[in-house]
């Protein structure tokens, strides 16, 4: 006669009995057409010539860091946590057993975490929450113009100390969901393509999309705050940076005006370094309206 401690087969009791799940599941989605699965041999293609031509730098150092989200709604804390450990920053505290290291769910922001679980974060906690830990430019919807949007793609994704997060709006792209953010790996100037590295594998892969699609999906206001989404531009504090991805020529003069000659700035090859504390010169201008400690950020700085 078998036992409960037999190898043979067990006869579950009732209360062993599991119910079948009435909740639908999904195994990933089907990317659109108009996007560019970075792993087929068309998205090799391209890469492969964006590297060849310079415009991948920022991949290899994302690649190395590259973090699936761990909830369906924390795109945001995932791109930056990915994006703060590519560019090696300590975050100064305990990750697991002795190491420090940076992951979404250690990221707070300036709600509850189930808050955040069930909705997110929107473009301003984003900013809120990374400029605590880097430097922060953040540009939203048109106040950046297509021109700018390119420029700033080139300029990061020929560099391995700063990167793109992009803050933008799925159906735009023919995805399904809402809004999403992920950080921006390459670009591939021939067909003016981006490749986004989407934190949600799990739903879609990695992929091209056209520029100026990619700057149409930022437009769209978000539901909650009523504003439309954007980008932002992180890199360490102290990194140097082309005085042009500053959001005007009047924040340029205003943030360089500590160490710069009595020559104007002029945009283009010439780099400068940054201040440790940019909100010495350019206060911070957070909208959260939390008003608790990650909202005092001194180093970030938002064009809306």
């Amino acid at each position: 006669m078998l036992t409960s401690k037999s190898c043979g087969p067990h006869l579950p009791k009732p209360a062993d009995v599991q119910k079948p799940e009435t909740e639908e599941t999904f195994y990933r989605r089907q990317l659109p057409e108009s996007l560019v699965s970075f792993t087929s041999p068309q998205g090799r293609k391209l890469f492969k010539e964006s590297l060849n031509e310079g415009f991948a730098e920022s991949y290899f150092n994302l690649a190395g860091n590259f973090t699936v989200q761990s909830e369906p709604a924390y795109c945001g804390p995932c791109s930056l946590a990915m994006v703060l450990n590519a560019l090696e920053v300590d975050p100064g505290r305990k990750w697991k057993g002795v190491w420090r290291w940076y992951s979404d769910e250690l990221l707070k922001a300036c709600r509850a975490e189930s808050e955040i679980k069930e909705n997110g974060i929107t473009f301003d906690e984003f900013l809120c929450l990374g400029s605590t830990h880097a430097q922060v430019i953040a540009k939203r919807g048109k106040t950046a113009s297509r021109e700018e949007f390119l420029r700033d793609i080139k300029y990061v994704t020929q560099r391995d100390d700063i990167f793109m997060v992009v803050s933008f709006f799925r159906p735009s792209l023919d995805q399904t969901g809402e809004g999403h953010f992920s950080p921006v790996g390459a670009y591939h100037p021939g067909t003016n393509q981006a490749l986004v590295l989407d934190s949600a594998r799990y739903k879609y892969p990695s992929w091209f999309c056209d520029v100026d699609r990619l700057y149409d999906s930022l437009q769209p206001n978000d539901e909650e705050t009523g504003l439309p989404r954007g980008y932002f531009l992180i890199a360490r504090r102290g990194t140097r940076m082309d005085p042009c991805l500053f959001p005007s020529s009047e924040s340029q003069k205003n943030y360089f005006s500590l160490f710069s000659s009595d020559s104007d700035i002029e945009c283009g090859p010439e780099v400068v370094d940054l201040p440790e504390r940019p909100s010495d010169v350019l206060p911070t201008r957070i909208t959260c309206g939390k008003n608790i400690s990650c909202c005092s950020s001194k180093n970030s700085i938002l064009h809306s």
